[in-house]
Parts: C-alpha cells; sequence; structure tokens
C-alpha cells in the first residue's frame, strides 16, 4: 500500500463519518477533494464509490422500522439521467454552470428549512415537480457527482425524522453508486479500478460500524435537522467556491 494511497484512505475515513451520519459525504466531499489532489473525474469515482456503496447498503439494510417509501422516478428518470450526466462529464464547460445551479439551491433551502411557512411551499412546490426534479438531480449527479445536494433538499422536505431522511439519502446513494459502478465497469470500461478499491469499501464499512453510526444514534431529531441545515448551507458555500 503506497504513501499516496493511504491519503486517500484517510480522506475516505474521515468523510465516511460524515457518511454514517447524513447518508451522504463520501461522494460529496470527496470528488472536489481528490479532484484537487490532481485526479480525473473517473479515477476519483473509482476511489470513492465502493466506499459510498459500502455505508449506503449498511443503512439500507439496517433501516428496519425506518423504511420509508420511495419515489418511483428515482429508478424511471433519476438513474437513466445519471447515465446520460456521465456520458457528458466530458464536458468541462457544463460544470460551472451546474456548480452555480446547485450551490445557489442549496443556500436557498437552508433559508427556507429556517422558516417554518416557506418550508411547507418549497415542499409543495417541490411535489408538483418531482418528475423534472429527479430528471435534473440525476444530470447533475452524472456530471458533477454533485447530485446529494438536491437529494439532501428532497429528503429534508418531506420528513423531519432523522431515520426517514437518512433512509432516504441512503436508498438514493446506493441506487446512485450502483449505475454509477456499472457504467464505470461497462461502457467505460474501468471495472478494474473499482476492484483495486474494494480496501476503501472494507474501511468506510468498519468507521459506519463503530464510530458514524453511534454518533447518529445520539443525535435526536432537532439537532439533526439543524445540523442537516447548516451541513446544507455549508455544502452550498463549498459548491460555489468550486465555480
Amino acid at each position: 500500500m503506497t504513501l499516496e494511497y493511504i491519503y486517500i484512505l484517510a480522506v475516505i475515513i474521515v468523510l465516511s463519518v460524515v457518511q454514517s451520519f447524513f447518508g451522504m459525504g463520501v461522494l460529496v466531499f470527496g470528488t472536489p477533494t481528490l479532484l484537487l489532489m490532481g485526479y480525473d473525474f473517473i479515477p476519483t469515482l473509482g476511489y470513492l464509490l465502493p466506499a459510498s456503496f459500502a455505508i449506503s447498503l449498511l443503512q439500507v439494510l439496517t433501516a428496519g422500522t425506518s423504511r420509508v417509501p420511495v419515489s418511483p422516478f428515482l429508478y424511471l428518470l433519476c438513474l437513466p439521467g445519471i447515465g446520460i450526466g456521465l456520458g457528458l462529464a466530458k464536458s468541462s464547460w457544463l460544470e460551472p454552470l451546474a456548480n452555480n445551479l446547485i450551490g445557489g439551491t442549496l443556500l436557498l433551502s437552508a433559508l427556507v428549512r429556517f422558516w417554518s411557512p416557506s418550508r411547507r411551499l418549497f415542499t409543495v412546490l417541490l411535489e408538483k415537480q418531482l418528475p423534472a426534479y429527479h430528471l435534473a438531480m440525476g444530470l447533475l449527479h452524472g456530471l458533477t457527482n454533485l447530485g446529494g445536494a438536491l437529494l439532501a433538499i428532497l429528503a429534508s422536505a418531506t420528513s423531519n425524522d432523522k431515520e426517514a431522511i437518512r433512509y432516504t439519502i441512503a436508498h438514493y446513494y446506493l441506487a446512485f453508486s450502483v449505475i454509477q459502478m456499472l457504467i464505470i465497469g461497462t461502457f467505460i470500461a474501468r471495472f478494474d479500478i473499482l476492484l483495486a478499491n474494494f480496501p476503501a469499501a472494507l474501511v468506510s464499512s468498519a468507521v459506519y460500524l463503530i464510530i458514524g453510526n453511534r454518533i447518529f444514534a445520539r443525535a435526536n431529531n432537532p439537532t439533526y435537522n439543524f445540523v442537516l441545515t447548516l451541513f446544507i448551507a455549508v455544502y452550498g458555500v463549498v459548491v460555489l467556491s468550486q465555480s
């Protein structure tokens, strides 16, 4: 194991704690981190996807009575959108535009979550545009790996229960990672980079079971929702800074 790979595992360990709590984190912050370290987009996905997949799978399997219905548009529109977006990932001129849109939406969502009347209005508008929202989320995730931005808004707009929010995010992210790994392994023919990063999946699973899930269990719903709102706001600032 090289020193370079140890650095990458260190990044994955820290972000695995974040994903254990929110249902997302490895792809959200790992992608810009590894890109800034000089890695190309597809190798970056190869490092991060196995770890993200492992945590999401554990969160879905251990959800128990916290399972909530998931929109069929995840499979009908969002996943095909990811495939299209991943195919357009080399179109670098699209990324700044997408980042500005995502960042602005996140900051607006954070403001809305602090004021209950506007949050109810936002939820109604979101429900009316659910198909288009799912397609946009898929395209943006395939293009930038930042579809979690819109996912966080979707999950938090429909529930205040931390278990329901995390399950929804984990379910979506599990589907996201599966479709991305299939595309990388078949159409891009880079299944080798996914297999080479199997140790990252083991490390992230251990972090979730030993550390991350225990932190999540100790947080009550008001604390979780407050921290999630701050997370969305910070995420928006980070995304805008990448533009």
